[in-house]
Formats: C-alpha cells, sequence, structure tokens
C-alpha cells in the first residue's frame, strides 16, 4: 500500500505539470503497456478433483482436465455423462502465474484429454505436460480458431470465440472417444445454440452502452466489450504483477477528464486501491465485473456471468445518468 500510495503522489504532481511537457501518444498507446494479463493474488485451490467414473452403458467416463473453470464448463456441457472434468486453476487464482502442484501433475498423468486456452495464457502448462509424462494425452488448444485482439487471451469473453472453443473441445473429444463422436456433436450443437441465444440477450441489454466509453483495471473485458460496441479507451494495468507508472496513471486520468469518462470497470481478482485512485481524480464510478464464473453472485455459470456482467455494466451506467 506504501508503493501505491508513492506512486499515485507522484501522479498528482504529475498532474500539475502541464501536459507539453510529456510526449503525446494516441489513445490506443493506453492500452498497450505490454503484454495483457491481470495483476491478480496467489491463492490456492484445490479445483475439481476427477475420478473415473461411469458414462453411459457402464463405460468409463472420458477423463478430460482443462487449465480454468471456463473451459470446464465448456467441456462438461460438450461431454455430458460421458465425460469426468477437472479445473486446476479456480475463479480466484491467476492462470499467468499459476504454480503447478504436484496433484496437477498426478491428474493429467491420468487424464485422456488436456484442455488449454493458449496465446500465453497458461505459460506453466508445457512444463506440467512434460511432468505428467502422458504420451497419449490428447491435446486441445481452444483459442486456435479464435478472433484474437492484440494477443489478449481472455478470448472466451466473447460469446462468438466461445462458440469457436466448444467446437475444438468436440473435436478433440471426438479424437480421444470416436466412439461416442455423434453424441459429442449433438451437445455440442445444441450449447452453441444457447450461446447464440445468449448472445442476442446480452446484446440487446447492452445496446444503450453502444458507441460510449470505459477505462478497464485490466484488459480481462476486452472482448465483451469489442462485442457490444463499447469502447475501451484504455486500461489502467496490463502486466500481471506490475504496477503502472505514475506517467502512465497520469495519461489516464487525464483523458478520462478530457472525454468525460464516467466508469472504471475491474474484476475480483485485481486489488482496488489503484481503480478506486483514479475514480477519487475524475470523479469516475469504479464497477465490479467478472470474467470467470462463479467469482461474484449470481455467475456460477458462463450464461450467468455474462448476463451477470451486463446487468451490472447497464445499472451502474443508469446510476450515473441519474446523477448528472
Amino acid at each position: 500500500m506504501k508503493t501505491l500510495m508513492t506512486v499515485f503522489l507522484v501522479v498528482l504532481t504529475l498532474l500539475s505539470v502541464p501536459a507539453a511537457c510529456f510526449p503525446q501518444e494516441s489513445s490506443q498507446g493506453l492500452n498497450q503497456e505490454s503484454s495483457h494479463g491481470l495483476n491478480q493474488g496467489n491463492s490456492r485451490g484445490l479445483g475439481q478433483e476427477g475420478s473415473h467414473g461411469l458414462g453411459q452403458e457402464g463405460s468409463r467416463r472420458l477423463n478430460v482436465v482443462a487449465t480454468i473453470p471456463v473451459l470446464a464448463e465448456f467441456a462438461r456441457n460438450t461431454g455430458g455423462s460421458l465425460v469426468e472434468v477437472r479445473s486446476i486453476v479456480t475463479g480466484t487464482e491467476n492462470p499467468h502465474t499459476y504454480e503447478p502442484r504436484v496433484s496437477d501433475v498426478k491428474a493429467l498423468a491420468r487424464a485422456d484429454l488436456f484442455v488449454r486456452v493458449g496465446l500465453g495464457l497458461e505459460a506453466w502448462a508445457e512444463r506440467l505436460l512434460k511432468n505428467s509424462g502422458n504420451p497419449g494425452l490428447v491435446q486441445v488448444v481452444a483459442s486456435r480458431r479464435c478472433d484474437v485482439i492484440d494477443s489478449n487471451p481472455h478470448v472466451w469473453m466473447d460469446p462468438g470465440n466461445a462458440k469457436r472453443m466448444i467446437t475444438a473441445i468436440m473435436e478433440g473429444l471426438v479424437r480421444a472417444d470416436p466412439d461416442h463422436a455423434d453424441t459429442y456433436r449433438k451437445n455440442a450443437g445444441r450449447y452453441i445454440e444457447r450461446l447464440s441465444a445468449l448472445d442476442e440477450e446480452v446484446g440487446r441489454t447492452l445496446l444503450p452502452l453502444s458507441g460510449q466509453a470505459v477505462v478497464t483495471a485490466v484488459p480481462a473485458l476486452t472482448y465483451f466489450l469489442r462485442r457490444y460496441g463499447v469502447e475501451e479507451a484504455a486500461t489502467i494495468i496490463s502486466v500481471p504483477g506490475k504496477e503502472p507508472s505514475a506517467r502512465h496513471l497520469r495519461r489516464v486520468i487525464l483523458l478520462m477528464r478530457k472525454r468525460g469518462i464516467g466508469m472504471i470497470l475491474t474484476v475480483p481478482q485485481f486489488p482496488p486501491d489503484i481503480p478506486g485512485m483514479v475514480a477519487e481524480e475524475t470523479g469516475a464510478a469504479v464497477v465490479l465485473l467478472t470474467h470467470m464464473p462463479g467469482t461474484l453472485p449470481g455467475t456460477d455459470t458462463y450464461t450467468d456471468m455474462l448476463k451477470e456482467d451486463a446487468r451490472r455494466l447497464i445499472s451502474a451506467a443508469g446510476k450515473r445518468g441519474r446523477r448528472k
């Protein structure tokens, strides 16, 4: 906290210096300090331990290990009763900096299918694969057909990308268990139809915010905002575990004042101190959304999460509008 206060005092000093003293940067540059990530805590959870149960007609269920809960949910909906699924990372942990445990190695050693996002989100995955000693493991990089923005790995926050990820998982299940290929394809088709309906519903909810600008604490919501026409004008921090520079904070604050941006979006995994300080300087509201199911009330599933994110965003915009 002392470091945060020191940075912020420097920002306040810089705000009194004429802008001409600093080199000009485009607003696009505010989102590009470095690689995409979240400054989450290093809390540890047990995940969901999978076991070889019985599926249809008493056959052994396929053992699936996913890196994050969203992928585990996609796999469950696609595999149905034919799969047993475990997520390595819980929603409260940081997938960028997660340190695999012995239990993770053991789980992967007996898995049939391993599903990860890719795009650098799980830098630890290769080491985990090597240590598992499972040469017959079928692997899926779920983001391989996704529309990617600036190498940002949080692709699932766009339902269009989520549907592509489900298709990739379905194809992996078919490779690992070709005898049940028809079932996997039908399950994936039904789930994709549900996400199409979700996409339309969230789009209707957020239509009043189309074209409006917000600032984000971290780039975890980039795909969600882009999908529904909300401008992400700047990101406060984009390097996992690294605080933003005083100069960058100054640029964000000046941009928010100039454009009258009234909302800062953040996620539960990110400490509230810096967004709170920026909000005090700009009069903006800090709005808590999430990119991981189960980390906020009413977000137990992927579908619930997107609906709740949309509800929170439109509610915050309405409250701010009433204050004007």
